[in-house]
């Protein structure tokens, strides 16, 4: 076990080396912490439930959880390439990743990015902000505009103070802007929500006007997501 003062100061190095490599939020959170809690189904549709820290890297002591601010329209960019969708404002995410993990690695350290575990209570037992009612973290300064990358680690560092504000309150202002009324609070029904993969060549004429407004094309190819909920929240406003 690594003493007190060798843990904090990995982790002050590593948040250094993510910062420097673009992250605007890093926390650290133990692997502990996190396989406590009950697991949850994750992905669009729910379609998995989230792993223990330890069946991804068996010594598991730490996971660095990243937040990316997603500052402008133009990262919520949607780019069909022949019949899948590419997210170029996502790119970011495993490139702060990588540093992180060779970074770790040259320590001597095993790194890997994470898979089906949960993104959000992990950014808020890294004390990002708060589970708001437009089901995504939400950080006092940045708003739900946020995007989330985390690495399990064998190395052990010191851990940030979980968010235990309520930023929301009685606020439901992200309910009320969603078009399709697909929020209610605290959770999403992708099978309402534009963004979702639900919408296809069969039932395109239900959605199309809706489309047009919420998710304008820039090509034939190309579209802006709809970000209604998060443009209705009152955090982060100032920083978009």
């Amino acid at each position: 076990m690594r003493s007190k003062s060798e843990a904090e100061k990995l982790a002050v190095d590593i948040k250094r080396v993510a910062c420097d490599a673009g992250a605007n939020l890093v926390g650290i959170v133990s692997a502990e912490d996190i396989d406590a809690l009950p697991p949850v189904r994750v992905g669009w549709k729910y379609q998995e439930y989230t792993k223990k820290t330890t069946d991804m890297l068996p010594d598991t002591k730490s996971i660095v959880v990243m937040g990316y601010h997603v500052w402008d329209d133009a990262l919520e960019i949607a780019i069909r390439k022949n019949q899948k969708w590419v997210y170029p404002g996502y790119f970011p995410l495993p490139v702060l990743a990588l540093t992180v993990i060779n970074h770790l690695e040259k320590k001597g350290y095993r790194a890997v990015m994470a898979d089906l575990i949960s993104y959000k209570r992990l950014a808020q037992l890294a004390g990002f902000g708060d589970y708001g009612k437009n089901a995504l973290i939400v950080n006092p300064e940045y708003g739900p505009w946020i995007r989330l990358i985390p690495i399990l680690t064998n190395a052990e560092m010191t851990t940030d103070k979980p968010f235990d504000q309520d930023l929301c309150g009685e606020c439901q202002s992200c309910i009320r802007a969603c078009p399709t009324g697909a929020l209610t609070p605290y959770k999403v029904d992708d099978a309402k929500c534009l963004v979702g993969f639900h919408i296809t060549s069969e039932n395109l004429d239900k959605y199309s006007e809706k489309l047009a407004k919420y998710e304008p094309s820039l090509t034939k190819n190309a579209h802006i997501m709809c970000v209604e909920c998060q443009k209705a929240c009152r955090y982060g406003k100032t920083r978009r």
